[in-house]
């Protein structure tokens, strides 16, 4: 039995959300998340964006909270 190619929708969704369940947004910007690093933008476009986009963001929201 061949196994089915994977779905776009898969695909795009197949890289983890960095959310820890610690959502709290840096006091100076109001738009940072001390708890992840990502933007107000990047969670709530979180499952319109592609494998890709989502691995930079991760790398970007690393290096955020590196500033904390």
């Amino acid at each position: 039995m061949q196994s089915k190619p994977q779905s776009t929708i898969t695909e795009r969704n197949s890289s983890k959300s960095p959310c820890k369940g610690i959502c709290n947004l840096d006091f100076e910007t109001h738009q940072v998340c001390q708890g992840c690093g990502r933007t107000i933008d990047e969670i709530a476009n979180w499952s319109i964006y592609t494998n890709e986009d989502k691995m930079l963001i991760n790398e970007k929201a690393t290096q955020r909270l590196q500033g904390f």
